[in-house]
C-alpha cells in the first residue's frame, strides 16, 4: 500500500510542478507572434497571464484535488489514525479512525473534480477524447 501512495505522491508532484513551474510560465511569457500562431485558438484573442491560467477552471480544480488528497494522506498517517497526536478534547474527536474514514470520502469529490479538470483541458478540442481520457484515468 505504501508503494501505491508513494507513486501517487510522486506523480502528483511531477504533474503539478511541471504545470506550475514550466507550462504556465511558458504560456504567459510567450511572445505575441507565437501566441497568435499556436495558442490563440485555445485561450482566445487576449493572451492570459500566469494568474489567469492558475485561476481558470483547470487550475482551480487541479489545486483543489491536490489539497484534498494531501488532507486525506495526512489524516491516513498512523499519527492521526492511532491518535498519537495529542490535541484539545474538541479536536481529538475529529482524529483517530473517524478522520481517516471521513477524509477518504473526499475522494468522491476528488473524482468529480478530476472529471471537470479533464473536460476543461485546453489543448484537446474533441469532447470524446476528453471524456475517454477522464474515464480511463478514473477507472485505473
Amino acid at each position: 500500500m505504501q508503494t501505491i501512495v508513494g507513486a501517487i505522491v510522486i506523480g502528483v508532484k511531477l504533474h503539478g510542478l511541471d504545470h506550475i513551474s514550466c507550462d504556465f510560465i511558458r504560456i504567459a511569457n510567450c511572445d505575441y507572434e507565437s501566441y497568435n500562431l499556436y495558442l490563440k485558438a485555445y485561450f482566445g484573442s487576449e493572451k492570459p497571464n500566469y494568474g489567469d491560467i492558475l485561476g481558470s477552471t483547470v487550475g482551480i480544480t487541479g489545486v483543489c484535488m491536490v489539497v484534498l488528497m494531501a488532507i486525506a494522506f495526512i489524516l491516513a498517517t498512523s499519527w492521526f489514525r492511532r491518535s498519537s497526536v495529542k490535541l484539545p478534547q474538541q479536536l481529538d474527536k475529529l482524529t483517530r479512525f473517524n478522520a481517516f474514514w471521513y477524509s477518504h470520502h473526499a475522494f468522491v469529490v476528488i473524482y468529480l473534480l478530476l472529471i471537470v479538470h479533464s473536460i476543461r483541458l485546453y489543448f484537446v478540442r474533441d469532447w470524446r477524447e476528453k471524456t475517454v481520457r477522464t474515464f480511463h484515468i478514473v477507472s485505473c
